[in-house]
């Protein structure tokens, strides 16, 4: 027994011993280059084996012998082998520019190598010189399968955003979600934050990578991640820009002379070689400008008016930012102060924002205890482009002029002249208009690691928003009353995330698990007050409380609120096998009580092929090899927030009775505008991704290829309903399939050439297909354009329907042999005009012979980067490319004389002396219908003449940049130094024959833009 108790004793000497000759290591791991800490490098002691990971700090912590020997790796890096000391720092050299990427996944970070979904990944270095309002418009065409669509809004407002094509019929239900430091939402990112405080933005494509979000994903993630100052650096950083924008119209419209020319040509082709009689041209022989009379009386004088030239100019934007960044060793803060104005390229628009944001974060306890957060706070105002202005400016007569001679505005719509409104009235009186918003937008975090790899983190994000409307209408020509409508509104959100994560690494195995709770809630209030007859139109009285008539008011609230469960587990063995699995519980309000909640799970697989023993004699060419494929379930419940419920509303003139029957006093009671659905139920998305990663030559080249299969199923749809159903007939539904695959890949190649120059590539390209599959029996051949035995099932969303064409009619033997072989029951052959196609086959011309044309969804997209830099020199070049058709809805004014009274296109110009050559000769040689005053041949319906190649390929950005060298802001005390010039949209090759092939139908025209920035620190 006392054997026993001497061997304990000195068996409890020497672990005591032992202790004490260990030490606790605390450290950090940076990359060399640019000190950034690298997340989930291994810290390994050679002695007992021990190891950790470092933390999203790049710190860690470890319990070793005193002097022993540690370990440092991670992939993409050199090996570091470094003697163990409290306080050290460890920089890792990286194997090549490509070194593997940490990248923000959802709750949590993971290496871009053990990632097993489809990710994309978007330095902000890559894209900061593009000056905008809105961060998301710099990665157009930068990023394979992702469709963004904007225009020339200032502010970058209009911008839209699809990933891997629409997920639903409703298209305000298509756009992704942004999470933004962890904070969700669906709101514009350019009213929320500077370009300027980004420093990465990963985009989560596929079911796999996007889950852990559940029925907010079905439309994937586009997770922002804004800039933090690291340990033990202080920056100051100022960034600023000057834009001039320029109009460049892609139509070729007639004069007021050429229009009378035309317009003589059209009439004698309709009526037998007789001329018109016009109040504006005469009734001559030729086309003459006459002065006519404006709706006062007033003379207006003969003139030839450039309406877009009228309403377009040549505009200014700026930038400026200042960032202040400070970190210690148990902390950092960030503070950034941004200003925006944007001068729009069409007159009286504008947009100034002003932003500010403050981040922190602090650890305590040997960082067991962390908080933090971020506060932004925007402010912003907009003058808007009147509505239809863009269109307007083509289709509006040029011989009506702005001013009559008395400098009141013309709005004479009689004779030739059409009814488009005065634009430059429109846009006069949009000066008074407000439109005045403030957001809080912000989180706050704790985070504790009780216990060894344990991490339990608490987030709480709100965003508050408000705005103030005002539009005003003063008398004018046609209308003496004046209207005022004033509008507010709020509303907040807020979100409370609980998650804990825990992390290990046995030998070869290495594990992380991840659950957590999620609530938010979302609250809107608005009101809104409308009046007519404003004595005083003086901008300083344009308020609700001076007008004399038609007084109402209205107001409303609207709730929202969704709970949420979930849990991931990655699963990684010898870093060469991989898994994920993903499991989501979300309930919402907006769905049946019975079915408003279900499951969302994504299970993922990779495989690290080059780490195979049997790969070893392909390491001198390949760096790394890695395939994966994934399959999962999305939600989406974008729908009205009350779309479940009968819904009444209260209403005067519409619900209200005279009960008494005395002819004089009503009651006022409600009516029902919505019925309810009990077995409304989640829209889901189903999709399956297969993908290979590869890395070539010590990873100079890279290459990422993806195949996805994604399916929508229950779609939500309020169709329509028929009219015996009676008041309140509107109803949410589950019904419809719909399918997306396609291809996407990515290929960078980056070269050193030498120590002053070197160069890369980059290059990316999505090819897709969307089809409908499946629909509600009652709408089955009617939704979406279709008719009797044509459903939209089979075909693109958005798909046209219509006649196919042959050209034009060349000459009357044409004429006559189409009119012996076909009954012509639809249209009026003739020579110059549209010839339509049997499409059905049975020799009868008529609207059976519609069928589906296509649509404008892309069929392929490509974008290409270049870029070099020597010394202290870098030159910069991005295309953007889609291949598509298009449907050039312009035609109607531009080459249908017929349709319209406004402007045309030059292309009628030719085709009027066509037809006169034609009169001499008997052909009629013009690919342009003839221009003509009698539509009988129906060429305003939709047909194939209306369809183009929409196919363009863009410079959208050239930049060239100068950085003054280390030894220089060495002796200036700056850290970096920056002076560079920018252009975009340059040029365009395109055999479209609209305003712009990127731009379809009349949105706020594209500018082209050339910047000068500067870009200093210290």
């Amino acid at each position: 027994m006392k054997k026993l108790i001497l061997s304990a004793l000195l068996l409890f000497i020497m672990v005591v011993a032992a202790q004490a000759q260990n030490i606790v290591v605390h450290g950090t791991v940076l990359s060399k280059s640019d000190k950034e800490p690298l997340i989930g490098a291994s810290v390994l002691c050679e002695a007992t084996k021990a190891g950790v990971v470092t933390d999203i700090d790049g710190n860690f912590q470890i319990s070793v012998p005193e002097k022993s020997l540690l370990r440092v790796s991670y992939v993409g890096f050199k090996l570091a082998e470094v003697v163990a000391q409290d306080k050290m720092v460890v920089t890792l050299e990286e194997n090549s520019e490509a070194f593997d990427e940490v990248v923000i996944v959802g709750y949590s970070s993971e290496k871009k190598s053990d990632l097993t979904g489809a990710v994309s990944v978007v330095k902000m270095k890559d894209v900061s010189d593009t000056p905008t309002g809105n961060v998301i418009q710099a990665l157009q065409g930068r990023v394979a399968g992702m469709n963004i669509t904007t225009d020339g809004t200032p502010g970058g407002l209009s911008t839209s955003t699809s990933i891997r094509g629409a997920s639903s019929f409703r298209g305000d239900a298509n756009g992704p979600l942004y999470v933004i430091d962890g904070v969700m939402t669906r709101e514009n990112p350019g009213t929320i934050l500077n370009s300027n405080d980004v420093e990465s933005i990963q985009v989560l494509k596929d079911a796999a990578s996007a889950s852990i979000y559940g029925a907010q994903a079905a439309n994937g993630v586009i997770i922002i991640t804004t800039k933090r100052a690291k340990k033990g650096e202080v920056h100051v950083t100022f960034d600023a820009t000057l834009t001039r924008q320029t109009y460049n119209s892609g139509l070729d419209l007639l004069d007021a002379y050429q229009w009378g020319d035309v317009y003589w040509s059209a009439y004698k082709y309709a009526h037998g070689g007789a001329t018109p009689s016009s109040s504006v041209y005469g009734n001559g022989e030729k086309a003459q400008l006459q002065t006519y009379k404006n709706l006062n009386g007033a003379d207006v004088l003969p003139q030839s008016t450039d309406w877009e030239d009228e309403i377009h100019r040549a505009a200014l934007m700026q930038t400026y930012s200042i960032g202040l960044q400070k970190g210690s060793e148990n902390g950092s803060s960030s503070l950034s102060l941004n200003w925006l104005d944007h001068d729009g390229i069409v007159k009286g628009t504008d947009f100034q924002r002003f932003n500010t944001r403050f981040s922190s974060d602090y650890g305590f306890l040997n960082n067991r205890l962390k908080v933090g957060g971020n506060v932004a706070v925007n402010w912003w105002k907009a003058h808007y482009m009147p509505d239809g202005a863009e269109e307007n400016a083509v289709k509006q007569h040029p011989a009506k002029a702005v001013y009559d001679v008395e400098g009141v505005y013309v709005d004479q719509i009689g004779d030739i002249l059409g009814d488009a409104p005065n634009m430059m009235r429109l846009i006069e009186n949009s000066k008074s208009n407000k439109n005045e918003y403030w957001r809080v937008f912000g989180n706050a975090y704790l985070q504790i690691e009780p216990i060894k790899n344990l991490i339990i983190k608490t987030n709480v994000g709100v965003n508050y928003y408000n705005e103030t409307i005002k539009t005003f209408e003063p008398r004018w020509l046609r209308d003496d009353v004046n209207k005022l409508t004033q509008s507010t509104g709020k509303n907040v959100d807020w979100v409370w995330t609980n998650t804990a994560q825990y992390n290990m690494d046995i030998d070869k195995h290495s594990i992380m698990a991840l659950v957590g709770i999620e609530s938010k809630k979302y609250h809107n209030e608005s009101f809104f007050g409308y009046g007519t007859g404003l004595e005083i139109e003086d901008p300083n009285y344009l308020y609700l409380g001076n007008v004399t008539a038609n007084k109402n008011v209205g107001a409303g609230a609207s709730n929202y609120s969704m709970f949420s469960g979930f849990g991931k587990l990655n699963y990684t063995y010898d870093d060469k096998y991989l898994m994920s699995f993903t499991l989501r519980r979300d309930a919402s309000s907006r769905l049946s009580k019975d079915h408003n909640y279900d499951w969302f799970p994504s299970v993922s697989l990779g495989w690290r092929m080059s780490r195979e023993k049997f790969m070893e004699g392909t390491m001198g060419w390949l760096s790394d090899l890695k395939i994966r494929g994934s399959w999962g379930i999305n939600g989406n419940d974008l729908i009205d927030n009350e779309a479940f419920y009968a819904k009444y509303l209260m209403s005067l003139d519409r619900g209200s009775y005279n009960m008494n029957g005395d002819g004089k006093k009503l009651y006022p009671g409600a009516y029902r505008v919505r019925t309810t659905n009990p077995d409304l139920k989640w829209e889901k998305t189903y999709q399956t991704n297969i993908g290979i990663d590869a890395g070539f030559f010590d990873n100079r080249l890279t290459l990422s290829l993806d195949y996805f299969y994604k399916t929508t199923k229950d779609m939500l749809v309020e169709k329509p309903y028929i009219g015996t159903i009676g008041e309140g007939g509107y109803c949410w539904y589950n019904g419809g399939e719909m399918t997306n695959k396609g291809i996407e890949g990515q290929i960078n190649w980056r070269s050193n050439i030498s120590k002053d120059f070197n160069y890369e590539v980059g290059f990316n390209f999505t090819v897709s297909k969307n089809e409908v599959t499946d629909l509600l029996d009652d709408i089955y051949y009617t939704y979406g354009g279709g008719y009797a035995d044509h459903s939209l099932v089979g075909q693109p969303l958005g798909s046209w329907m219509g006649f196919k064409t042959d050209g034009v009619f060349h000459s009357q033997a044409e004429v006559d042999e189409y009119c012996n072989k076909y009954k012509v029951d639809f249209g009026r052959p003739g020579v110059g005009r549209i010839k339509y196609v049997d499409a059905d086959g049975n020799g009868v011309i008529n609207y059976n012979d519609r069928t589906w044309l296509g649509c404008d969804l892309p069929k392929a997209q490509f974008g290409l980067t270049l870029g070099a830099q020597w010394k202290g020199f870098d030159l910069n070049m991005f295309f953007s490319s889609i291949i598509r058709d298009a449907f050039n809805n312009s035609k109607y004014y531009t080459d249908l004389f017929q349709c319209w009274n406004g402007n045309h296109g030059k292309r009628l110009y030719g085709a009027a002396l066509a037809y006169e050559n034609y009169l001499e000769t008997g052909y009629y040689n013009c690919d342009t219908p003839a221009p003509t005053t009698d539509n009988s041949n129906n060429e305003h319906e939709v047909s194939e003449f209306h369809i183009e190649n929409g196919s363009f390929l863009r410079l959208k950005t050239l930049t060239l940049g100068y950085t003054l060298p280390q030894a220089l802001r060495n002796k200036l005390k700056l850290q970096n130094a920056r002076v560079y010039f920018q252009a975009q949209n340059l040029f365009t090759i395109t055999n479209y024959k609209g305003a712009d092939p990127e731009g379809l139908g009349y949105p706020y025209a594209l500018p082209r833009q050339f910047t000068l920035g500067i870009q200093f620190g210290f």
